[in-house]
């Protein structure tokens, strides 16, 4: 189960980067103010980011886990 749910966030972060590079290729082939431009590529950025970080935390967090080493008394 935990595999299905990396290979449906990995697929998400692969549709989310194309959607992201081809919303960067029409912005910059027709927005024409570049202050305008900036706004976009900065949106889109983020939201790459965001989406990396997401993924990245889903696909690989098992393996960043340490054995905890809870004493009770």
């Amino acid at each position: 189960m935990a595999n299905l749910i990396r290979a449906i966030f990995g697929i998400f972060w692969l549709a989310a980067t194309g959607f992201l590079g081809l919303l960067v290729y029409v912005v910059l082939q027709t927005e024409g103010d570049p202050r305008m431009l900036w706004a976009w590529l900065t949106l889109s950025a983020l939201s790459f980011i965001s989406a990396t970080f997401l993924a990245y935390n889903i696909i690989f967090g098992h393996h960043d886990r340490h054995p905890s080493h809870h004493h009770h008394a």
